[in-house]
């Protein structure tokens, strides 16, 4: 009897403090009110910024356009993004998607990259890097362009071409990263001939054929690995070692070099002084 009496006087106390009333629990007490608080305060201005978000003063109705890289705009306009921002920017100040925005100017033509932010109260600030075209690119039906981080991009040729000298490269497509940086190695190989790559073709069976500006066309040869890399390299270290005395007998009438050769060169003579 003793045991039951106790069993039952220990379920009595627990039941007391498990459902008796809540303010004789100032702990439990306390943390449910700063609970419901909090809930009171977050739910509050999420209705202000509800409500402030309807208000017209925020929609937007403010564009500014700026350079992201501090070079002038030659393509792009103000007139031009504000008929983008009317026909996909969508939203007011506070429910505008930043990145979404973004997208929608970067897919312009002539715009390599954009930054959007929001300038309070009704307006967006978009600040636009604007492709620099280097050379028309042919490796497809449709010839593009190609900026100068070996970038190819859609956009109208004559504008390009407007008071710009641009160079000519093609190559496989998905090849136009591997031909810039075969430019700019080519132009370091021919630094003592004072001279720059005009035109640069990769063929289909990756061979190479250069244009230089002083009007010489060579014939590099394959490069499927390694060791046609080396075999390029060693040929044009020949050219220029022994190009002085060739020069000197030939002077200007040689316009085409042959560079697929083991042991040595061919010129071709078309030229006549």
């Amino acid at each position: 009897m003793k045991f039951l009496r106790a069993a039952f006087s220990l379920i009595a106390s627990i039941s007391a403090t498990v459902f008796g009333p809540i303010w004789s629990h100032p702990r439990t007490l306390r943390a449910i009110s700063n609970v419901l608080l909090l809930i009171a305060l977050l739910s509050t201005c999420a209705w202000l910024l509800f409500w402030l978000g309807q208000k017209p003063v925020f929609t937007l109705n403010h564009l500014t356009v700026e350079s992201l890289d501090g070079r002038e705009l030659k393509h792009v306009n103000l007139p031009t993004i504000k008929a983008r921002a009317v026909d996909q920017v969508r939203g007011n100040f506070f429910t505008v998607r930043l990145d979404q925005a973004r997208q929608a100017f970067e897919s312009m033509p002539w715009v390599r990259r954009a930054s959007v932010r929001r300038e309070w109260p009704n307006g967006i600030v978009v600040a636009i890097e604007e492709h620099q075209p280097l050379a028309v690119w042919g490796g497809s039906d449709t010839p593009k362009l190609m900026n100068t981080y070996g970038e190819v991009f859609v956009a109208n040729m004559a504008e390009a071409e407007d008071g710009a000298s641009l160079l000519r490269f093609s190559g496989p497509e998905g090849s136009n990263q591997e031909v810039f940086k075969k430019v700019q190695k080519i132009n370091t190989w021919f630094e003592p001939w004072n001279v720059k790559v005009q035109g640069l073709d990769l063929s289909s069976r990756y061979a190479w054929k250069v244009k230089l500006s002083n009007g010489l066309l060579i014939e590099l040869g394959r490069e499927l690995d390694e060791r046609d890399s080396k075999q390029i390299q060693l040929s044009v270290e020949r050219l220029l070692k022994s190009w002085p005395q060739v020069e000197e007998k030939w002077g200007q009438r040689i316009d085409s070099i042959d560079l697929r050769y083991a042991n040595g060169y061919a010129i071709h003579i078309g030229k006549k002084l």
